[in-house]
């Protein structure tokens, strides 16, 4: 799996390619379905997502809050493809931000954003037939972890939808997954981002 993320001098996302997360491999494949964006200025990574979901959960606003239980959409990003550490942004409806950064499931860290908002400048919208998030994740925040990063090359990433605890619990992704019980965190699992 490969996406194109290009540059751009303003967002317009009708002009952006969207990616579907067709992939259902670990439940009874159900009918919430969903595709994401990505495109970059140079300085920002800006991502949009969006659900077809007849019954959304969104109930978690508390920044410890494991938001994959609600109706949540998420975004693994490997900022350099030579590197197994990576981030997982994981957002609900609520706008409320579950970041993590490491290598593997064992030693990751999570982020606690000491203003969320204001670094990811996070929107949530209703569409007719579910929901949508937009987002900005700044090549500066990257810079935190690895400081050489540019918005540049390659980079390695998945998209995913879940909802744990939602009336239909079910699970989604952009490029195939290879385990047997469910888990995202397999960076083996990630397809290959190039950046214009």
């Amino acid at each position: 799996m490969e996406y194109v993320v290009r540059k751009v001098a303003s967002v317009n996302w009708d002009e952006i390619e969207a990616v579907e997360l067709v992939h259902q491999p670990w439940l009874v494949p159900c009918a919430v379905g969903a595709k994401a964006q990505a495109c970059h200025d140079g300085e920002k990574l800006y991502v949009r997502m969006e659900a077809e979901e007849e019954n959304i959960r969104a109930t978690l606003t508390g920044p410890l809050d494991q938001v994959c239980n609600d109706s949540c959409l998420e975004f693994f990003f490997a900022p350099k493809a030579d590197d197994k550490r990576y981030f997982n942004f994981e957002l609900n409806p609520l706008c409320n931000a579950y970041v993590g950064f490491g290598a593997e499931r064992k030693t990751r860290v999570r982020q606690i954003l000491k203003n969320p908002q204001a670094t990811l400048n996070a929107k949530s919208y209703r569409t007719e037939k579910g929901w949508g998030i937009e987002y900005e994740i700044p090549a500066a925040y990257i810079r935190l972890y690895m400081p050489e990063f540019e918005l540049a090359g390659e980079a390695a990433c998945n998209f995913y939808k879940c909802g744990d605890e939602t009336e239909i619990p079910h699970y989604l992704a952009w490029a195939p997954l290879s385990s047997e019980k469910p888990d995202y965190h397999r960076r083996q699992d990630f397809g290959r981002m190039i950046f214009e």
